[in-house]
């Protein structure tokens, strides 16, 4: 092998994995009762983001929600649900593409079913985004319409830490 053989080789295995530690997590899912299998079960407290690529308050708060996935480590799981699969022209590429470029790790669920049903299981009409926060056990805690706020949302996972 040529000297330098072995190191592109090894350069090219590092670069590849370093990719793949920030490839998307999107599943996905056509039923809403499926949803809450995308936390983790040791995390205390679980903050849900309804979100999509078309929504500018959505991808204006996404770099919040990674400061915040970052804050609280394994006490809070994270996770959104894309629904840029409502509108005929999105494809699942662009979610995949987005939470990439982004590098957004936390798992998203790629919402593929009604979404009446959706708004009935989450209990939201109207706008996105949307974020709700749940105990372990599902029950809902706290929840905000419209873009997040990071100070306020961080004041009130640790208030509901706190408490459990």
């Amino acid at each position: 092998m040529p000297k330098y053989g072995r190191f592109a080789v090894s350069f090219l295995s590092v670069v590849l994995i370093a990719a793949g530690a920030h490839a998307a997590d999107l599943r996905d899912m056509k039923t809403p009762e499926t949803i809450p299998s995308v936390f983790p079960a040791k995390a205390r407290l679980r903050l849900l983001a309804v979100w999509a690529t078309w929504c500018i308050p959505c991808v204006e708060e996404m770099p919040d929600l990674v400061a915040i996935d970052k804050t609280f480590g394994s006490e809070l799981a994270i996770a959104g649900v894309s629904l840029d699969d409502m509108l005929p022209d999105m494809k699942r590429g662009k979610v995949v593409s987005f939470l990439d470029q982004k590098r957004i790790t936390f798992p998203n669920v790629y919402y593929t079913g009604l979404p009446d049903a959706l708004g009935d299981y989450l209990k939201f009409r109207g706008e996105i985004p949307v974020t709700i926060l749940y105990d372990r056990n599902g029950k809902e805690l706290w929840r905000h319409q419209g873009r997040l706020n990071k100070e306020k949302t961080v004041a009130a996972v640790r208030e509901n830490l706190r408490r459990k």
